[in-house]
């Protein structure tokens, strides 16, 4: 049997790919650099769906999305509620009184208010988080951190300095699950909820 396919837009380790894995543990998540190439990949079918964010409990609705749905001919089936954790990483070895900088996506940095303050550190915006993760493992400077998942940790080799940092434990991303062919879910199935 054909392994489902998955595609999230942003790096390995974003929030995006903890919300595939969770909710579809089995399939094969692949990153698109885009939303606009995710939406793509599912119209071509070289990929069986898309789990894109639209909005987050903190930070409002995610901009590109609500113009971006409607042009792209794709399906809602389904939506997934990822619980959001975001994670204050570091070159191993790295001590927090030595930490000048703090780079992540913009709503990341916007989460984590409450430590960057504390710790005094220059926010520094970039376009995704697990992005973020990536660039500071590249540089190897042991001054700069980055707010990212712990999934984006393992995959840099990276070291979690204080661990859930978010301002809000509340803070939740719904995402739409997106495919090419329509899923709709029948009244017998249960309590349905439609939205448009």
């Amino acid at each position: 049997m054909k392994k489902l396919k998955i595609i999230y837009q942003g790096e390995p380790g974003a929030n995006s790919h903890l919300a595939c894995n969770d909710a579809y543990p089995e399939a094969e998540a692949i990153p698109s650099a885009t939303f606009e190439g995710a939406f793509a990949a599912v119209s071509e079918g070289s990929v069986d769906l898309a789990m894109i964010p639209i909005e987050n409990s903190v930070a409002g609705r995610v901009a590109d999305i609500h113009h971006l749905l409607p042009e792209s001919g794709l399906y809602v089936i389904g939506e997934h509620f990822e619980r959001v954790r975001h994670q204050l990483l570091v070159i191993k070895g790295s001590k927090i009184e030595n930490i000048k900088t703090v780079h992540s996506h913009t709503m990341a940095l916007g989460q984590c208010r409450n430590v960057i303050r504390a710790l005094g550190l220059r926010p520094v915006i970039e376009a995704d988080t697990a992005g973020s993760a990536r660039i500071i493992k590249e540089a190897g400077d042991k001054s700069q951190a980055a707010i990212a998942s712990d999934l984006a940790a393992q995959i840099h080799n990276l070291e979690i300095i204080r661990g859930d940092i978010e301002d809000a434990d509340h803070n939740t991303t719904r995402f739409l699950i997106l495919s090419k062919e329509p899923n709709d879910a029948l009244p017998e199935d249960g309590p349905v909820m439609t939205s448009f």
